[in-house]
């Protein structure tokens, strides 16, 4: 669901199977990482970034925190149905190690969409310094 900066959250409709959902992934859900194989039925979207102030650990993978608000986090935006998002909520154990919720993501094309997104309730690992994972790894690797 495309919106106005203004608007509210939508309503979720993860019970039909054939509603189109949109999921915010920001590690190794990815293009280019172990897990991308989760999103093989799901459609790309955009580049992305949310729209409020997170914080991204990691370990052997990442983890999203509410806090500290350090910066935006950037990703990668799918549009998938509910068996997809199913699937990819038994890969994050949703809810009791991830916490899926609706939060508003903006797309590089500076359009606002409320998509999905896992959140840790406690992170664990290194803070990473910028809130892109995929270069935030490459910088503390040395490459």
């Amino acid at each position: 669901m495309i919106e106005s900066r203004a608007s509210a959250a939508p309503a979720p409709d993860s019970a039909t199977p054939s509603a189109e959902q949109y999921l915010f992934v920001y590690g190794t859900l990815k293009a280019g990482f172990a897990n991308h194989h989760y999103l093989a039925q799901a459609r790309y979207i955009a580049p992305a970034c949310t729209e409020h102030e997170f914080a991204l650990y990691t370990l052997d993978y990442p983890f999203l925190a509410k806090s500290p608000a350090l910066y935006r986090v950037q990703g990668e935006l799918y549009a998938l149905d509910a068996a997809t998002l199913a699937h990819v909520d038994q890969l994050e154990e949703h809810p009791s190690d991830y916490c899926r919720e609706l939060s508003p993501i903006i797309t590089a094309a500076g359009e606002r969409i409320w998509a999905w997104v896992y959140f840790h309730p406690a992170p664990q690992g290194r803070l990473l310094p910028r809130g892109d994972y995929q270069a935030d790894l490459a910088t503390l690797s040395g490459r």
